[in-house]
């Protein structure tokens, strides 16, 4: 099912999207930007997914780290350097959306927008377990 950028979708709709396919439209727009669908319901969904499936947040954080650090030459080479530590510790499905959008990338500025991408996931994370607990401290 394509993602639709301009529809609302309840947090279970989220949870259940396919997002391997996400990257199917490429990883940058016309003026080489993240696509709307990205920066969206694509960002919010993978945010959803990490915390359903319990990822923590140091681990998805290493890995962020690592994919930062690497170029997309050696990450198309060694993809499990970013996604061992997720299939070894039970999150197959996260590691098999990390690959699919490392698959997607065609040069390095892909991958430095698949890299924003998980940056930016990894900020709703935080700032969704921010809010959670700004809300239990009321």
């Amino acid at each position: 099912m394509p993602i639709d950028p301009h529809r609302d979708y309840t947090r279970q709709e989220q949870i259940d999207l396919d997002l391997t396919g996400l990257f199917a439209e490429g990883l940058r727009d016309e003026e080489g930007r993240l696509p709307l669908v990205l920066q969206g319901i694509g960002s919010a969904a993978m945010a959803l997914q990490v915390e359903e499936a319990g990822v923590p947040l140091p681990m998805f954080n290493r890995m962020l780290t690592t994919a930062n650090e690497i170029s997309l030459q050696r990450a198309s080479a060694m993809p499990e350097e970013l996604v061992e530590e997720l299939e070894r510790r039970g999150f197959p499905q996260i590691a098999r959306i990390v690959r699919a959008g490392i698959d997607a990338c065609r040069d390095e500025d892909d991958y430095r927008n698949f890299v924003r991408w998980l940056i930016q996931v990894r900020n709703l994370i935080v700032f969704r377990a921010q809010a959670g607990g700004a809300a239990s401290q009321k």
